[in-house]
């Protein structure tokens, strides 16, 4: 199971959310977020990618799936979906899951929600 993570020593920046300092997200390859939205935080071959965490098939939690290089497949029904763009890459993946921008900010991981629907 993923770890839920702290944000409380980074501070908030509009249209950014903080999801945590960098050397601590590193420390496991899966996150669950959640801050007014539900998202997985992925760590992997040395890069972070967050996606929309909800399954579009029927809303499993993507952060409980098994994650094997650049795909991560839900626990529930197996849809795949590629960590780097979010694409679909089975057909109970449809379209994917969005897939968010991220920066790096005096050590702490910001994800863009400017682009939010």
């Amino acid at each position: 199971m993923a770890e839920i993570v702290s944000k409380s020593d980074c501070k908030p920046v509009s249209e950014l959310l903080n999801l945590g300092i960098v050397d601590e997200l590193k420390k496991q390859p899966i996150h669950c977020i959640e801050d007014h939205y539900q998202f997985v935080l992925i760590y992997q071959q040395g890069e972070f990618f967050l996606l929309d965490n909800l399954c579009p098939h029927k809303a499993a939690a993507l952060c409980d799936g098994d994650l094997k290089g650049f795909e991560i497949q839900c626990p529930w029904h197996r849809a795949k979906f590629d960590i780097r763009t979010g694409r679909g890459l089975s057909p109970l993946a449809g379209a994917g899951v969005k897939s968010w921008p991220l920066t790096i900010e005096e050590g702490c991981l910001m994800a863009d929600l400017s682009a939010a629907d």
